[in-house]
């Protein structure tokens, strides 16, 4: 069963890359995504050069407020889980864990040495009608590594790959993914600039995609015996 995945795995030169085993246990999906979320977290509580705020354009003046958006954008940690709960096989969930992997990498050399934050006291301090979502995720997600979004890299990675499943689920993964990232803005925790470079991010992780699938192909077989 599991054992086999050490055996079964994608090589690249010298390296081998073993595939991650698709299992029907959440647990096991929260473990292989810790190192993703522990990444995030010490680049954003520490920094070795200050975070800085830039100016507010015209268009993050323009867009307003909307609390009951703060669940929303608080839903993405379900959105990726859901989306990795449903991948076909072994392969289809290796290639969105190298893929996401990428991204987070990337991004984390921005947030090392060039951080950004956002102002969100402007905002939250207005209201208290999502008083628990935002200080939860005030503590969770402090907005001090906000360029490039995430939210939005990753969200558009999961559309993009979701448009390879049944109709039902692309549709309602690409219609929660752009709630996603529409609340990233309406929830006061990114500039514009930083959505724009989350898509950068996202255009260089498809430019990536075609040399992972060319060592996933080579994978040598797949055990579809799920723990």
């Amino acid at each position: 069963m599991a054992s086999d995945s050490t055996e079964k795995g994608i090589k690249a030169g010298q390296l081998t890359i073993p595939l991650i085993k698709k299992r029907n246990n959440i647990l096991y999906y929260l473990l292989l995504w810790t190192p993703y979320i522990a990444i995030y977290q010490f680049t954003n509580r520490f920094h070795i050069i200050e975070p800085r705020y830039l100016a507010l354009s015209p268009l993050d003046k323009a867009l307003p407020f909307v609390p009951w958006m703060v669940p929303v954008y608080v839903s993405y940690l379900i959105y990726v889980f859901v989306f990795i709960y449903h991948c076909d096989d072994d392969r289809d969930l290796t290639r969105i864990f190298i893929l996401s992997y990428f991204q987070v990498i990337i991004s984390a050399l921005f947030f090392i040495f060039f951080p950004v934050a956002f102002p969100v006291e402007m905002f939250y301090s207005q209201t208290e009608a999502t008083d628990i979502f935002s200080r939860f995720w005030l503590w969770f997600d402090e907005p001090a590594n906000c360029f490039p979004s995430l939210h939005a890299a990753n969200s558009m990675l999961v559309i993009y790959l979701s448009q390879r499943k049944k109709p039902i689920f692309r549709i309602g993964m690409s219609i929660w993914g752009a709630l996603v990232i529409a609340a990233t803005l309406l929830c006061k925790q990114h500039y514009i600039i930083d959505i724009s470079a989350g898509f950068g991010i996202f255009v260089f992780t498809i430019l990536l995609e075609p040399y992972v699938d060319r060592h996933l192909a080579t994978a040598r077989g797949q055990n579809h015996v799920h723990a």
